[in-house]
Formats: C-alpha cells, structure tokens, sequence
C-alpha cells in the first residue's frame, strides 16, 4: 500500500508543480480563447481492484472516448480545454494502466490518452472536478453472477438483492440528476435509463435467478447515458426511490388479476381472462360506456363489475403509448379501466369466442402517410394448415417478417397484426386495420387441398364494386409479381366475398396464397429460406407499386 500512495503523490506533486509554472501562461490563453477552461492536474492511484485516474478540469465543454489497439489505449478527446504544457508523460507501471500521456492535441482539444493491458475495462464519470476513469480487470458474467454486483467505480455500481418481495436492485450512478423507468414486454423487463450518468463501460450482465429478478444488464447509451435492463419473472409492479444518492427499485405482483399487457410488437394490448365485455363480431355491442377527459389523453372504460373478475391495482407502463394502467372499482358495482396515454390513443374493445377481451391501443395515423398492415394469417391456437410438423402459421409469419423488413428500407410505414405466435380474431384485424387508417391490408398465407397434385400461386380479394383502386386492382398486381418471381404455376386472382378480413376492411385489401403445403414441389420451395425471400420481395415490389398508383 506504501508503494501505491507514494506513486500517487509523486505523480500529485510533479502534475500539480507543472500546473502552478504555466498559470501565467494560461491566463494569456484564456484572454485569447475566453470560456475554455485549463486542465489542472492529473493524478493516479491503483485501488485493491480498481485504477484510478483522476483529471482535474473543472470547465470544459464535452469529451469523446474512442479505444485504439496495437497498442492498447483508451483516448479522451476533451473539449474546450487547454493543457499548460505542449505534452506531457505520467509513467504508472500499473498492472492494468501502465502509462498516461497528455497533449494539446488541437487549439480546442486536450487529449488525454490511457496505455493499458490486455484484460483491462474501464468506466469514465464525470464529476464536479472534472472526469475519472476507473480502470478494471475484465469480469465475466459468471463472475458478476456471483456478486450479484456490476461494478463501476467504487462509487458506482449496479446490483440485486434480498427475494422475494425483498428483492432490490440499486443502481449507484454518482450525480445523476433525472432518471425513467419504461416497461417492455415478451419478455418482462424493466429499462431504466439515466441520461447523464457519465459512466462509459462495455456491455455487462448478471443472472440473478431471484424470484421476480431474472438478470440485470448494464449498456452505455450514447455519449454520457446509462441504460439498466432488468429481467422480470412475471408482471410486476414496481415502485422507485432515491435516497442517500442511490436509486433502489423493488417490485411487486399487481393487485389486479387475470390482465396481462402486451407491447413487444406493433400490436399493443391488453388481453383480460374470461372477461366479457362486447357482444356480437360483425356488430359489436358494447357492454361498457367510455369516455375521454378533456386532453384526450386519459380513457375510461366502465362496465358491471359481473363481467370479469380482475379486482383492483395499477401498473406503470410508460413506454411509447402509455404512461399508466388502472383498475378501479366503483361504489356503484361498476368496474373501471383507467388507460394514461402518453398521447392520444384509440381503444378496440373485442371480446373473442374463447371468452377472453382484447384491448387493443392504436394510435390512428395522421399526416400524409398511413401504414400498410401486414396480417400474417393465422397464429396461436389457430395454425392453418398442418402438414407434418409444418405449420402454415409459422410460414405466413416468417414472410411478413421478412417483407416489414424490405418495406421499412425502403422507408415505408408498417403495421404488423402479429410478430409471434399469438391469438388474434379475424374481426379484430380487420378492425384494427380501420381504426389505424390503413393505406393497405396485405394478408399473408399459404395454402393446402385434399389433392396433392394441386399447386401454385393464388390471391383473393372481396369483389368491391367501388370505384378507383380497390382490393382487387391490388390483388392483380400481387399475383402478377409474386408468378413472375417465384415461377410458380398461375392460379389467378379470386374473388371472395365470404372471408371477413377481406370484406370488413375499408382500405384496398387482398390475401396471397403463396404456395401449396401440400404439394411435393411448393413444399419444398416453401421450406427453402431463398424462396420465403423472394416471395416477401415480390409482396415488397407489389407494395410499392400499389403505392404509386394510389397517389
């Protein structure tokens, strides 16, 4: 310990003698470059398993951190700071940081560079005086499993504790000002994000197998942003506070029952077990009265508190569509649904034949342009057609993803009725559709017949008697790429007026049917990637004309 203080006051005393020779120097600076600040010192000093350098500069603008190999260093790049010498070299002999050079790198920017080992990582905070890097020995997630702890600096640092209802995580970050906390879901985790943390680390995770903490991982986010995932083990609750410069999380089940809330893909909703709250498909009754507060952005559904059994409780969401959700119970034996947007969103109220309600929060389009809604056809209970361990779901799924994918880089708005292997009513897509105000509906599936002979290409529309572009103008240029591309044999456009996904929707609408499940050589293009690639690029290419004739 002698060894290191020493070191440390070495380095102190010739850094802080060069600074006190140049003061002159640098008040002749600052008349010339007014509002810069100087660097004042540079000191080392080597912890139990930390290396810490301390840079003393109490004014500057911003600083930049890049990693250099061959050989190792770490260089922050500081800006609107002047150094007192043209340069300068601080040998450490440190197992991790084993020399600090510092020049004038430009008239603007002091460049400050760390020669580092193998094995090192590091963080970098700033403080009232300036910044400190600490310097550390490469940990890995077994390791930080261990000490349910990922560490940042000695004053700063991430971690788990206790269980069950005790379990916490507290996130140590210095002076942070501002903090929030966004749900995500599928699966269930919390993102606390601390915008000016200063802490610069590489990517660090733990597994903390508590019984509502999962994990917890540490990420930068930008230049001085700090990003906290925590893994969840169901839906819980959570509650926040910051006391003696810490922030603590802990969490609980909510008091409400039977709701779980779903935002991992376009489609954010809420789906309430055994909960009956509209009659009817074509024609919904509503079983409820709702109501709007004067921003638009606060939602009231109220119904008899009989038609589900979900008690009270609240959950904070605040991700991009909701800041709250509430349960409440009236005196009157009414049940209300109290949903906080973060602005305004319509509600679809859908209660399916399982018995099971849908909420879904849509946020109507506005501007010139509308999405175009991508339904991969079919999912969960629902698998379409079977052919051995084959499942047209999953197929229909996996075009859609790859044609999302080509629309948005192509810079076209989607809407995807699905991202995974879930429940969703016909009736309810079709209304979604409507209530997004959809510029298109692209239905997605794949096809299967009792004669395994039959093959090819088909696409259905409803016969529309409207005039200007309709289903059926987008159904002809869907089956004309999709036969040129694919090379499939020519099945036609169809009309139909039976399937409601085609009939209820109020947009331009068609179903392609890419290829037969049940026929030797469909099924086997189907089951090559190549071939699901050029069916979502030509659906992609049909998109995009579709598009320019609609203008």
């Amino acid at each position: 310990m002698k060894r290191i203080i020493s070191v440390f006051l070495i380095i102190f005393l010739v850094t802080m003698a060069g600074v006190s020779a140049v003061y002159a120097e640098n008040d002749a600076v600052n008349t010339s470059a007014e509002g810069r600040g100087r660097l004042e010192a540079i000191t080392y000093s080597a912890e139990d398993i930390y290396e810490v350098v301390n840079i003393s500069a109490p004014k500057f603008a911003d600083y930049h951190i890049t990693e250099l190999s061959d050989p190792l260093r770490i260089v922050i790049d500081i800006i609107e700071l002047t150094v007192p010498e043209k340069q300068g070299i601080i040998p450490t002999d440190g197992s991790l940081v084993n020399r600090i050079r510092y020049s004038q790198f430009t008239e603007r920017i002091t460049r400050v560079v760390l020669d580092v080992n193998e094995g090192y990582d590091y963080s970098i905070v700033r403080t009232e005086a300036g910044l400190t890097a600490y310097v550390y020995g490469s940990v890995t997630s077994d390791e930080l499993s261990e000490s349910n702890e990922i560490p940042l600096g000695p004053e700063y640092r991430i971690s788990a504790s206790g269980s069950g209802a005790e379990e916490t995580v507290s996130i140590e970050l210095g002076g942070y000002d501002d903090y929030s906390i966004a749900r995500l879901t599928d699966p269930e985790r919390l993102v606390v994000t601390i915008p000016e943390a200063y802490v610069t680390s590489s990517e660090k995770r733990f597994d903390y197998e508590g019984e509502r903490v999962s994990s917890v991982e540490y990420a930068a986010a930008g230049r001085s942003g700090a990003v906290i995932t925590i893994g969840l083990t169901a839906q819980f609750q959570y509650s926040a506070e910051i006391a003696d410069g810490k922030l603590d999380i802990s969490f609980d089940l909510p008091a409400y029952k039977n709701i779980t809330y779903s935002n991992s893909g376009d489609r954010v909703y809420f789906l309430i077990k055994k909960a009956t709250l509209t009659n009817g498909t074509k024609h919904l009754k509503p079983l409820y009265t709702d109501s709007f507060d004067e921003s638009g952005r606060v939602c009231t559904v109220t119904f008899p508190t009989q038609n589900a059994d979900i008690n009270e409780g609240v959950l904070d969401i605040n991700d991009e569509y909701l800041k709250s959700f509430e349960v409440k119970r009236n005196d009157d034996g009414t049940t209300s649904l109290i949903f906080t947007g973060r602005l305004k969103n319509s509600y679809l109220v859908y209660t399916r034949d399982s018995g099971d309600t849908a909420i879904t929060v849509i946020r109507p389009a506005t501007g010139r342009q509308r999405p175009v809604v991508i339904d991969p056809g079919h999912g969960g209970t629902a698998p379409g057609a079977v052919y051995g361990d084959l499942y047209e779901k999953d197929l229909n799924l996996d075009i859609a993803r790859r044609l999302e994918a080509l629309l948005k880089e192509k810079g076209i708005k989607t809407y995807m009725i699905r991202t995974d292997d879930s429940n969703v009513d016909n009736y309810e897509r079709a209304y979604i559709a409507n209530m997004l105000g959809a510029e298109l509906y692209l239905s997605i599936h794949n096809n299967a017949t009792n004669s395994k002979s039959v093959k090819g290409t088909m696409t259905l529309c409803y016969p529309s008697t409207k005039s200007g572009f309709t289903g059926r103008d987008f159904a002809r240029i869907i089956q004309k790429e999709l036969v040129s591309t694919l090379k499939t044999v020519d099945l036609n456009v169809r009309l139909r007026s039976d399937l409601i996904v085609l009939r209820e929707t109020t947009m331009p609408a068609a179903l392609a049917e890419i290829a037969f499940m049940t026929n030797k050589s469909d099924r086997e293009n189907l089951l090559r990637e190549t071939f699901r690639q050029s069916a979502a690029q030509a659906l992609c290419n049909s998109v995009i004309e579709a598009l320019d004739v609609m203008k």
